[in-house]
Formats: structure tokens, sequence, C-alpha cells
């Protein structure tokens, strides 16, 4: 890469970087009483008080505070204070101080509840105290005992509909040298950025244990990389002011682009897509106690919270199979029900992937910046 070019990564890959500072936030006060939807509880439910829970930068913690709080305090009497971390932060918190953690519930992905499993650092769910999970999908149910899944993504390839004519169909449009389009990529610090590594590596021959292929592509691709992002978040920002036109993506966040007017497509790759998954667990000596714990992952899991979840602007998948998509995830995607989501999506071997995870991202690191 020349000179100018890394300029231009680096200035780029700056982008976002805010959005890893941790600004806690909490819902007090609440009248719990006031109807809201759902079932009304009193504040003098057994249940009712302060839960410290942990939400995601972003685009989650704000669908955390807007729209999941207020509907997990009508239906519980919980007051929800979260502060928005990443999943592996999360954890280092929670393993500092096991007997006192600092959370009482997480929200963490398929990888980093792997991680939390081998440390020890979670307990099973009681599913015969949470209602809701009845209406769970059969696959987003824990086979390990833990907490179902919340809510999943898909990990897509976008592109700018009107610089990108012909709609790809495999991530090696990427190496295209005929593709007249300025690319994105994210870190591998992101869940994003490391799914995509696997799923470039897969179409070029490797998979989880090698994704040597995915290395030698982004090598290959680099002239024609305009932007690296630190997060999704700033890659969002990227291809909203035109700088990128093709990138890895989060499924919900081209949505998001659509509704504010950009001209975003998703690929419909022949490979499918990958799913990152997200579920809702409990600590092990939660301060507020098992009880209000549960009752907050149950109203997650109810209609009203998984409406608003998979509802604009977030456009989630919700794992709740009784609520209605919206036509925007039908229209891009095909997808008109938690099923549909299931059948055209695989998942990643996070347990192969986490012992290489570090190692990548500083080979990434290397490679965008040489």
């Amino acid at each position: 890469m020349n000179h100018r070019s890394l300029q231009r990564v680096s200035r780029r890959s700056v982008l976002g970087a805010g959005l890893f500072l941790g600004a806690s936030w909490a819902l007090k006060g609440c009248d719990a009483s006031a109807p809201q939807g759902g079932t009304t509880v009193t504040a003098e439910s057994d249940v009712a008080g302060e839960l410290i829970v942990a939400s995601f930068p972003g685009t989650t913690d704000s669908l955390f505070r807007e729209a999941l709080a207020p509907v997990v305090a009508d239906q519980t009497g919980v007051a929800v204070s979260a502060q928005p971390l990443l999943a592996f932060e999360q954890i280092a918190r929670v393993k500092a101080s096991p007997e006192n953690p600092p959370f009482d519930v997480l929200i963490l992905d398929d990888g980093q509840n792997a991680v939390a499993i081998a440390e020890d650092l979670l307990q099973p769910f009681p599913m015969d105290k949470s209602p809701n999970s009845s209406d769970v999908n059969p696959g987003f149910l824990s086979d390990q005992g833990l907490a179902p899944i919340f809510y999943a993504q898909g990990i897509v390839l976008a592109y700018n509909t009107e610089r990108v004519q012909t709609p790809p169909t495999s991530w090696e449009v990427m190496l295209d040298p005929n593709l007249n389009a300025q690319l994105g990529l994210v870190s591998l610090n992101s869940i994003l950025g490391t799914s995509f590594m696997v799923e470039l590596a897969k179409t070029l021959g490797g998979d989880e244990s090698n994704i040597e292929p995915a290395f030698e592509a982004v090598a290959e691709m680099l002239p024609r990389v305009n932007g690296v992002a630190a997060n999704p978040g700033a890659l969002l920002t990227l291809f909203q002011q035109g700088e990128i036109d093709v990138s890895p993506m989060w499924h919900n966040d081209a949505l998001t682009l659509a509704e504010r007017g950009v001209p975003v497509g998703i690929a419909s790759l022949e490979t499918g897509i990958a799913a990152a998954r997200y579920s809702l667990n409990i600590v092990k000596n939660p301060s507020a106690g098992l009880d209000r714990a549960v009752a907050y992952v149950d109203a997650m899991l109810s209609v009203a919270a998984q409406a608003q979840v998979v509802g604009a602007p977030y456009f989630y998948i919700p794992s709740n199979n009784t609520v209605d998509f919206p036509p925007q995830l039908a229209a891009s995607m095909g997808i008109e029900s938690v099923d549909d989501f299931i059948a055209m999506a695989h998942n990643l071997d996070w347990p192969t992937i986490n012992p290489q995870r570090a190692d990548w991202i500083e080979r990434f690191n290397q490679t965008v910046q040489s």
C-alpha cells in the first residue's frame, strides 16, 4: 500500500473509536404501574428493584435504553441500570470480581459465551421460571443449560446499488480487479470483522482452523480499501458518507442505511450468511438475586420486548416465534420468520476460533497498516 493509502486507512480507522468508551445509563424511579404494553407489575412486586446489566455500545445500547428498559419496568417492576461494554470487557470485569460481580446479567455472543463457560462465570438458567421461554424458537434454545438466545444478526455483504450494478453472489467480488468500487473492512476486535475473515476464508477453501486464504485475500484487496473501521458503527458511517461501496456489514445496519435513504443492497450469497447470536446470561452470585435476574431475562423474551428487537429502527432477528417480522426483512432478505433466518444462516465454530483470535487481530492490524 502506498503512503497516501496508508494515511487514508489510518484516518478511517479512528472513526467510531469513541463508541468503545463505556458510559453507563440508568432507568430509575420508573413508574412501574404506567401502561407501556405487556403485563403491568406494581412496584411492590417480589422482584422489583434495581438490576445491573451489560449492554453493547451503539445500537444495542439504544435499544436497551429507549425500547426495552420501559418494557422490563412495566412487566416486572425491575429498574434496569446498564453499562455498554464489549463482550470481552464484560467477562474481564466479572472475572476480576467473581464473588461480587459488577453485573447481574451479561449479553454475550456465542464466542464469548464459550469463554465465560470455560471460566465458570455463568450459572444455569431456570427455564421453569421463564414462561416466555416456551415461545422461543427451538433452534435458539441453549444445549448447555444457559439462557435462550435473545437476538441474532446476520453477517452480510452490503453494496452500493448505484455504484455496483451487478448484485454480488460471493465474497470473492471484493477481489475482482474490475470492480469499480471502494472497499471497506472492519477491525477483527469486532465479531463482524472476525466472522467476515472466516467467511472469506471458507469461500477460498479455508475454514475456522485455517484462515490463511483470507489474509492473502485482504493483502490483495488493500489497494482498493478506502476504510478500515474501528467498529461496525464506524463502518456504517463510512458507507453512509459514500467513502466505501462494498463491505461486510450486519444485516440490520444495512437495513438502517436503507431506512435513511442510502442506496444499499444486501447480496444474496451462494454460501448463505453467518449468524452471530447473543444471549442474556446470569452470572454466578448476582447481587440483585437470581429471581430478579430471571424476571429480567424472561421479560426480554416476551412478545412486547421482542417486537421492539425486530422492529424499526433496530431490525435484529428475535428469538420469540410469535413476533411479527417487519416487511423490510422480507423485502431485503426474504426473511419472514425466525425459522427463515435459521434456515439460511449457519453458525461459526467459536471454540476453534477463540484460541487463535488474538493472533488474528494482531496480524490483521499489521496487514492493513503495512
